[in-house]
Formats: structure tokens, sequence, C-alpha cells
């Protein structure tokens, strides 16, 4: 009997929770932490145990434990606690999320609003772009592996089981894989994902079908499997919803892959003038028109027949902002790197004179994102009060004061200058510790933090 064993000598099983076709997960005190608090632990036990299938199924649990270590830092993403063999059998040890799955909210016959689905759409796909970011995909997204958190009412996205590592190479016949396997439920399947051949755009077409049974209230075995046939079923459900979120949904489910978004970030940003155009209340509408301006520099809703806003001298702070949400630290570090770098319109570093022209209103937009999203601990602001309070002054360059002002913000470490890859990208990084300086063009990863000090006198001259 399973129940009541102690997995290396500290996870005692007390409940069996499911079970599926690679293996069993159950519900387990963790006796090694203070209180003892309850974890998730998946046990690998096919139910088929012909080789070729067990070692399908040690590579998925594998892919779970590495992804989840990747993303586990995300607040909407379960934590990933251990990942171990033991008696020749394999265990995973993850967060245990208080909530229940959106198979309570997706009721047959039940339509969400306009305003409650795009609000639906926007959180996953924030969630999703930082899964996308770390190049890798999901495969199995539907309302059983997406939950409601009781204590904060946000989504998370739960079983990673069916996740595979997508290689930088994003055509279709390129990220097939020799013994690559068509995992995912056939409902929210695309038919290349079928083939055993996903990549992100798969997820995406998982979303949109997501985002019609909502609006439709159809069950999973009624939706249109693709765009041709959704224009049918608004029209026999006479749903009156807002054409542009109608175009964007039919993009998310085109029959080819390359006609829809090809990953969360581009997705999301279509959302966005959506948002507006359905959501009522005034409150909410100035939080949708704060979204939209913040967007306004995004390759949007581009194709398909419906509007695009392309500003192209005004830089996009859509992504950063989802990054920072989430605390997606290291995600949003680069960002703002090449953020700044686009909008001095220099490719690789800051020199004098463009730091001297750098528009005030672009660094001010940083420095709010960054402050407000880290309580005030990680912006420029924060930085240039440690710089000041270091010896420092504007203008006027002292090793010694510099020097007092990195170990401050920790980018030095006993008396060295840290590389990129030193950098703490975590939500106890010090403060004044992020945004990085951004590194040297070289393969050494140099910080640079000369232009940094440059940069907090442009900020301090814009008087912010």
């Amino acid at each position: 009997m399973f129940l009541g064993k102690v997995l290396l000598q500290r996870y005692k099983i007390i409940k069996a929770i499911d079970g599926g076709s690679f293996g069993n997960t159950y519900l387990a005190i963790d006796m090694a932490f203070p209180g003892e608090p309850h974890r998730v632990v998946k046990h690998l036990c096919p139910q088929n145990d012909d080789p070729e299938n067990v070692e399908i199924a040690k590579r998925l649990f594998k892919t779970e434990a590495e992804c989840l270590a990747k993303l586990g830092e995300h607040d909407q993403i379960p934590r990933l606690f251990s990942y171990f063999e033991e008696d020749g059998e394999f265990y995973l040890v993850q967060e245990l999320i208080e909530g229940h799955t959106l198979t309570q909210e997706f009721e047959p016959g039940k339509r969400w609003s306009e305003a409650k689905t795009v609000k639906f759409l926007r959180e996953l796909l924030e969630i999703l772009a930082v899964v996308h970011q770390q190049d890798t995909i999901h495969r199995d997204l539907k309302p059983a592996n997406i939950m409601r958190r009781h204590q904060d009412g946000k989504l998370v996205l739960i079983d990673f089981g069916a996740v595979k590592e997508i290689l930088t190479i994003e055509q279709l016949e390129q990220t097939s894989e020799p013994g690559s396997i068509g995992i995912g439920t056939g409902s929210y399947m695309p038919h290349e994902q079928a083939l055993g051949r996903p990549g992100k755009y798969s997820d995406i077409y998982a979303v949109g079908i997501l985002g019609i049974q909502a609006l439709t209230g159809l069950s999973s075995l009624e939706l249109p499997q693709d765009s041709e046939s959704l224009e049918q079923v608004w029209n026999d459900l006479k749903i009156e919803a807002n054409p542009q979120l109608k175009n964007v949904l039919g993009r998310m489910i085109s029959y080819q892959y390359k006609q829809r978004f090809p990953d969360a970030a581009k997705a999301l940003n279509a959302f966005v003038p959506t948002v507006i155009a359905t959501t009522g209340d005034s409150s909410n509408n100035s939080i949708a028109k704060k979204l939209f301006l913040a967007a306004l520099g995004a390759i949007g809703l581009a194709g398909g027949g419906f509007l695009g806003w392309q500003f192209l001298n005004r830089p996009d702070y859509a992504q950063l902002e989802t990054y920072l949400q989430n605390q997606a630290w290291q995600q949003a570090d680069a960002e703002t790197d090449k953020l700044m770098l686009q909008v001095a319109g220099e490719k690789s570093a800051l020199d004098a004179d463009s730091l001297n022209k750098f528009p005030c209103k672009s660094l001010e937009k940083i420095d709010e994102l960054w402050t407000s999203n880290s309580d005030g601990r990680l912006g420029f602001s924060p930085q240039e009060k440690a710089y000041l309070e270091t010896g420092n002054e504007f203008n006027q360059y002292t090793q010694s004061a510099s020097e007092a002002f990195g170990d401050r913000v920790k980018w030095r470490s006993f008396g060295v200058w840290s590389l990129y890859g030193d950098l703490k990208f975590t939500n106890i990084a010090p403060p004044g510790h992020l945004p990085s300086p951004g590194r040297v063009a070289t393969d050494k990863n140099d910080l640079r933090i000369r232009e940094r000090e440059m940069l907090l006198s442009r900020f301090d001259a814009c008087g912010l």
C-alpha cells in the first residue's frame, strides 16, 4: 500500500489525488520542513510497462522537473521542491496549490461576458509568455490544468507533464525530434501537435479554444477546430461579440500554424485594444487605457483583416510590464536593456552623446514600472539614492566612490566587479540591484558600469 510510505526519509504520503497514463499524484507531508506543510508528489508508474513507453514516461518526468526548476519562481506556476529516484522509481515533489480547477468555471451552456473572457485570456497569456520566454511549451492547456487559487483568485498554470523544450529554430519542420509524440487533449490540440511536432503556436491554439469556449458556453466536444468553422459557430449561437475579439480568436485557432501568433507575448499584445472595447466601468476603462498606451509601439493586430497599432518611433513597454508584474526579473532586465538601446538607436552600448539625449519620459516610464512592481526596491530611483549616499557626484568620477556604489548594490563582491551571470534575479535581490547596467558585447559578459553611472546623471538632470 502506497499510503503511509515515506520517501527520501522526508515526504510522507497521506492521500491519493489523481492518476494518469504515466503516473499517480499524491498529497504528502513534508516532515523536514517547519510546520510540516503539504506537498504534491508525482510518482512515475506507467500503466504500460513496455520499455519504450517507460522511457517516454521517464523523459516526460525529467522534462517536467527541468521546466519547473526554471519557472518555479513565477508566482503563478507551482514551485519545484525535489526530483529524485528511489528504489528504481522516479518522484517529483512540488508546491500544493489550494484552489479549484477551471473545469468548475467552464460549465456547458454558461457563457462568459466579453470583459471576463478578455481578462482571463490576458492573465493566462501573461503566465504563458514567461513559459515561452524560457523556450518551453506546455502542450496540455485546458480547464483541468488551470487553477484558480483561493488565496488571491489568481490563475495558476499546473501539470507541466507534457512540456517539451524547443530548439532555437522556430520553424515547424525543424522543431520535430525523432521519437516525438503527440501529447495533449484532443479538443485543445492543433493538428501539428497531434503529429508530434508542436511549437509555441500550438499553445496559442489551445488558448484560443479556451476563449471561444468561454464566450460560447460550448462543451469541449462541441468546439470548432479551426477558424473557418468558427464563423459558423458565431452565427449559429448569435454571439454578439466585439468583431476585433472574434478576429483575434480566429487567428489563434487557424489551421495553419504560421497564421497564428507565434508566441504568447505577441498574442498578449493583441488583447490590449480589445480590453478597451469590452470593459464597461470607468475605473477598468482607465486601467485599460493605460495598458493600451503601454502597448502602442507593439507589433499588435497586424494582418488577418483587423486593425494594427504601429508607432515605429515609440518604444513598447508592454512586454516589460508583463515580465515585471510576473516577477520574471531576469527577462525584465534583458527587456530593459533592449528597450534602452532601441530608444537610443544603439546596437550594443550607450555612449555619452546618446545618454545626454536620452528621453526623460522613457527613463521615467522604465523607472516607474520597476519601482511600482518591486515595492520601490528596484529601479533607477533606488540606484540613484545608493549612488549619492556612497559619496558619488554626478559628472565627477571617483574610483573609490564608484566601487562603494558597486558594493552597495552588490554589483561587486569581495572587491571584484561581478559578471552578468553573477547577478541575482530573485525577489531577495538587494535594493537597487536591478535593472543591471547590461552586458558588454563580449564573451566575458562584463557589466557596463560607467554607462550606468552616466545614465544616473541623466536621470538626475531630468529631475526624476
